[in-house]
């Protein structure tokens, strides 16, 4: 029983090591595009309500 415990526990960890790097990999090209896609959205939502007044 402490094989399997060894070894889903070494298992689980080298999956949140791997995750914790791709996190750390993405994240600084995600956030801008995110942000520019929130400004977008909320500049034509802006846009339409100045227009149609």
């Amino acid at each position: 029983m402490d094989g399997v415990t060894t070894a889903l526990t070494t298992s689980f960890t080298s999956v949140a090591t791997a995750l914790t790097g791709v996190i750390g990999d993405v994240l600084p090209i995600a956030l801008p595009v995110v942000g520019a896609m929130i400004v977008v959205t909320i500049g034509i939502k802006i846009f339409k309500k100045v227009v149609s007044k």
